[in-house]
């Protein structure tokens, strides 16, 4: 019976509930029981708490997180929109799609949802109503469509499941990329359909020349998710160097091309990064005391004992987890519900010889679904305060992407190769 972790489970929500900040209640829930149980001597917490975070995988978040933030600041963005919205004006709901593909794109840079919807949010839900389409639909494609920067290279989240799991930082980056692009296909298909159904929108005449030009203009803001992409996936750099070779880019092309940003904001920049990273720190440094008491007791296997007894189907078993990590998804945090569960669930699916690199992929793209899923998915309240509309009107508008969301997880449930062919194909 694990009789530490049940209370720090208990303690832990008692915590949540109450309002205390989670890296605070995972920490010190984690250290009232350490020091009531004393599994281990007293001095060697403050070293638990350091190894936390001293991981080399993790130098990559605030490289990361900076891209982001220069991105959005520096108006990046802007091009990237306007590169999207060349190739797609021509067709119906063409300003849907760019709303979808620079998502796509500005996830390849930020790797966070949150930044997704603030950036492209801003710029496209007022074009589409200005175009003709319903502010709620225009809302809900922005929402739905930041569920790719999580999923496809440099997500944050894949960054700190692999540090956190011990996995291959690389190749669950590279096991993202086609889910990622089936689920940017399944939103261009619905949008299409809708915007004819709906009459959403107006034509342009399809121009290979303006693309060209448009193109042109945009070619500096897309060096920077061919960095990333192109980087890991030829194996020059690694994801932490292409981290930082993406910074470099993003403020060579703000300061010196686009022009966008000064040194004054610069510096500010610098301390929005550091706020960020600090609170993504301290949760990975509180929650090194969480794992290790539930590591101690052996939770995971008590845990895999108890789903063996279940069904011995490793299918069954992914969707059990599936439907569980969906509901974590709606209510917790995606690096918090990662932190806690990684090491309870990795050591199940690995003893049933599921693929770790397939269930990562897996892991987040259920964690994306819950970022745009209510009650507390984070990426709802960003874009409804961004385009003033209520949050059911939204999520109403938003049902039928997010059945296509749910068609490509139960996919790439069912076959595992779509996550794990371009991993294997580029590093074995």
């Amino acid at each position: 019976m694990a009789v530490m972790s049940m209370h720090l489970f208990v303690l832990l929500f008692f915590m949540l509930v109450l309002g205390v900040p989670v890296a605070v209640a995972l920490g010190f829930s984690s250290l009232i029981i350490l020091m009531y149980y004393h599994p281990v001597p007293f001095c060697v917490i403050p070293q638990m708490l350091w190894s936390g975070t001293e991981s080399f995988i993790l130098v990559a978040v605030p490289f990361f997180i900076m891209a982001g933030i220069i991105m959005e600041s520096g108006k990046i963005s802007d091009k990237l929109i306007d590169f999207s919205n060349a190739i797609f004006s021509w067709s119906k709901g063409g300003l849907g799609a760019a709303n979808i593909i620079a998502s796509f794109i500005f996830g390849g840079i930020s790797g966070s949802s949150v930044a997704d919807t603030a950036a492209i949010g801003s710029i496209m839900i007022p074009k589409m109503t200005e175009n003709g389409y319903d502010r709620d639909y225009s809302s809900a494609i922005t929402v739905i469509s930041s569920t790719l920067a999580v999923v496809v290279p440099p997500s944050i989240l894949i960054v700190v499941l692999g540090a956190i799991a011990e996995q291959s930082i690389a190749r669950l980056l590279i096991g993202g990329i086609i889910p990622g692009a089936m689920m940017a296909g399944s939103m261009l298909i619905q949008n299409f359909f809708i915007s004819k159904k709906r009459d959403y929108g107006t034509y342009s005449k399809f121009s290979i020349k303006n693309i060209w030009n448009v193109s042109k203009k945009s070619l500096s803001a897309l060096g920077a998710p061919v960095i990333i992409i192109g980087g890991i996936l030829t194996g020059t750099v690694t994801p932490t160097e292409a981290g930082g070779l993406a910074v470099y880019y993003t403020i060579f092309i703000s300061l010196f091309v686009l022009k966008t940003l000064n040194w004054k904001i610069f510096y500010k920049l610098i301390i929005d990064t550091a706020k960020i990273t600090a609170s993504v720190m301290f949760v990975v440094s509180s929650a090194r005391l969480f794992t290790f008491i539930i590591s101690y007791e052996n939770l995971p296997q008590i845990i895999a004992n108890y789903l063996f007894n279940l069904t011995h189907s490793p299918l069954i078993l992914l969707l059990l987890i599936n439907v569980f990590l969906l509901i974590v998804g709606m209510i917790m945090d995606g690096v918090v519900a990662i932190i806690m569960l990684a090491p309870i669930l990795f050591p199940i699916v690995m003893s049933a010889g599921i693929d770790p690199i397939h269930f990562g992929v897996l892991f987040v793209i259920n964690l994306a679904i819950g970022l745009v899923t209510p009650p507390f998915g984070v990426c709802l309240f960003s874009v409804c305060s961004v385009s003033k509309i209520k949050m059911e009107k939204l999520v109403k508008a938003a049902f039928p992407l997010y059945l296509s969301l749910i068609v490509v997880l139960l996919i790439v449930t069912l076959f595992p190769q779509i996550v794990v062919f371009l991993p294997n194909l580029m590093f074995n």
